[in-house]
């Protein structure tokens, strides 16, 4: 199952790993399954923590470790003996507990932590990839696992009869996003990624020194006449507030075109926001705040704040969550700006996305270098464009920065920690 999510992309492994669930029907190699599975997909973490967070390595690995437990019981093992007790008699009930488990583990508790969602790795599956317009992730993790029973089982005929919708509703979605895309105006983009290394991120002297360089990336990106710049979540070193010459230039620069950029800014009493600003006409004309906050990383939920204490790389001040969602606008553009993890979230997404003709996710990813967790995180890029059939920008500060269309094919995409532009025309869809 690792194998399938890591950057690697081994599908292939994926349905062999799920029939040995199937048949060995046992609560422990369940649990043990669905510990290696996490503690192996999500061991790039340490890079954050250890690497730039400066917490101890067996430390680490040991709350990493108490981490991975609590996933496999809540995803694994918990479904199992639910299934187990109640309905041992039947295989059937088993993938909805499942996917059950999945949608809750994606709300509750602290948020969620919607990852590693069995459905997400039908993006490599022609014309059924298209059918999540209407079969979002969760409906694509069963299509996985009654498949697998069905093997299991040698039910053929209802394997047929399992793939058929999933299959004439990606043809519909095909059908559909062809519609919508001979109707719809067309605009030009710059996606600007800014590769500035995550040890200069954490040192406000160093970063200080990329800005320049980054700013005349984005007025070589207007000189092409372009009608959106997108950079990155955090792209430039100060705050929004703050009376900067490189702020007045960046609000001279949106007088040519629009800008959005993602930056911190501290409000209301000296609260940090995580923000995606859109600039326009020499000043700024909409602005998102981070509504799913995540948890160590931008707040520290009831009752760990003693871990301030213990750990000082998490220290300082909680962000603040924001309270609107909804798209930036200007002129024709309706943008849904998701932050880094909240692409994961598909409700939320889906609610930013409703009234949005363009997804641009703000993020960066150096926290995780170039590893499975960054792959896993672009995974939820093309999981995003597919169920909302729409283009999405993916804006990343260290990579791979890319378009994806409306099918989730990636069309453009800038090699990791290449600081550079991106172009091209895409269409704003309803």
């Amino acid at each position: 199952m690792y194998l399938a999510f890591s950057k690697y992309q081994l599908l292939f492994f994926l349905p062999f790993a799920l029939i040995f669930l199937f048949v060995i029907r046992d609560r422990l190699y369940w649990f043990f399954s669905g510990f290696f599975f996490f503690f192996l997909s999500l061991r790039c973490s340490s890079i954050a923590a250890v690497e730039f967070g400066g917490v101890n390595n067996l430390l680490f690995y040991f709350i990493f470790g108490l981490f991975a437990i609590l996933l496999a019981l809540y995803q694994f093992y918990i479904p199992f003996v639910l299934w187990k007790r109640f309905f041992s008699e039947s295989l059937w009930a088993l993938p909805p507990l499942y996917v059950f488990f999945e949608v809750l583990r994606s709300y509750f508790p602290y948020g969620g932590f919607p990852w590693l969602i069995l459905g997400s790795i039908s993006i490599y599956l022609p014309i059924v990839r298209d059918s999540m317009l209407y079969l979002n992730v969760y409906f694509q993790s069963l299509l996985w696992l009654f498949t697998t029973l069905f093997l299991v089982q040698r039910r053929f005929k209802l394997l047929i009869l399992l793939w058929l919708p999933f299959i004439l509703l990606g043809f519909l979605a095909l059908w559909e996003k062809d519609r919508r895309l001979q109707e719809a105006q067309s605009i030009k983009v710059a996606l600007v990624q800014t590769a500035v290394p995550q040890e200069d991120k954490l040192n406000r002297e160093a970063f200080i020194k990329h800005a320049e360089d980054i700013l005349n990336l984005v007025e070589k990106a207007i000189s092409y006449g372009v009608d959106l710049v997108v950079l990155p979540e955090s792209a430039l070193p100060f705050f929004f507030s703050e009376d900067r010459d490189e702020n007045l230039r960046l609000m001279h620069l949106s007088k040519e075109s629009a800008i959005l950029v993602g930056f911190i800014d501290i409000r209301e009493g000296m609260k940090p926001y995580n923000s995606a600003y859109l600039f326009a006409r020499g000043m700024m004309v909409d602005y998102y705040d981070k509504v799913k906050l995540f948890p160590i990383g931008e707040y520290l939920p009831a009752p760990f704040g003693f871990l301030k204490r213990l750990f000082p790389a998490i220290g300082g001040i909680d962000y603040l969550p924001g309270e609107r969602i909804k798209p930036v606008e200007y002129q024709s553009m309706r943008i849904a700006t998701p932050i880094c993890f909240e692409v994961a979230y598909y409700s939320l997404v889906k609610r930013l996305s409703k009234e949005a003709n363009l997804i641009a996710v703000l993020t960066n990813d150096g926290w995780f270098k170039d590893s499975d967790c960054t792959h896993q995180h672009y995974l939820w890029a093309r999981v995003r464009a597919l169920e909302n059939g729409k283009y999405l920008l993916w804006v990343n500060n260290s990579g791979d920065t890319g378009i994806i269309d409306p099918f989730g094919r990636v069309l453009e995409r800038m090699p990791y920690m290449k600081r550079g532009i991106i172009f091209d025309e895409i269409k704003l869809l309803p």
